[in-house]
This record gives C-alpha cells, sequence and structure tokens, in this order.
C-alpha cells in the first residue's frame, strides 16, 4: 500500500506529458499546413498570370461576338502579347482586325 500513491502520481504525470506531447504535435501540424497554403497563395499569381491573358481573350471574343465593341476592346489592351502562346496570339489579331 505504501508503493500505490507514487504509482498514480507517475501515472497522472505520465499521463499529463502524453497529452502535453499529443497537444503540440496537433498544432505545430496546424502551423506548418498554415505556412504552406500562405506560400501557396504566394505563387498563386504567377501561375495564373497566363491563364489571365487567355481569359481576357476568350471574353474578347465573347463581346466582340455579342457586339459590344468597347468591352473587346479594352480586355484586348490588358492582354500581354509576350506572354500568349502561338495560337493565341492568331487569335488575338484576328479579334483586333475584326473590331478596327
Amino acid at each position: 500500500m505504501d508503493t500505490f500513491l507514487p504509482r498514480e502520481i507517475y501515472l497522472i504525470i505520465g499521463i499529463l506529458i502524453f497529452a502535453f506531447l499529443i497537444f503540440l504535435l496537433f498544432f505545430t501540424d496546424n502551423s506548418k499546413k498554415e505556412g504552406e497554403r500562405n506560400q501557396k497563395e504566394l505563387n498563386k499569381p504567377n501561375n495564373e498570370l497566363g491563364k489571365e491573358n487567355s481569359v481576357n481573350l476568350n471574353l474578347a471574343i465573347t463581346y466582340s461576338e455579342m457586339n459590344q465593341i468597347d468591352k473587346a476592346k479594352e480586355l484586348l489592351n490588358k492582354i500581354k502579347l509576350d506572354q500568349l502562346e502561338e495560337e493565341e496570339k492568331n487569335t488575338y489579331q484576328t479579334i483586333s482586325q475584326k473590331l478596327k
């Protein structure tokens, strides 16, 4: 009976240390994920720069088909030609000639 109390204290201390370690692992994992998310958000504009030009080109095509020439010209002015692929450059030239 004399050793019952120290065993109980050691058990409680062990459980508390284990719970503390699990708690630390849980929150350090979340902070790593947040850091990865922030890094992905920083890289996102670089990856979507070409997509933005493609979207503007497609919108300009759509506006030209709907006879909204002012909006189509506005979108064509936003497009950066050096970032377009060959097919998109041909489409750009075709649309810009139609709008003149």
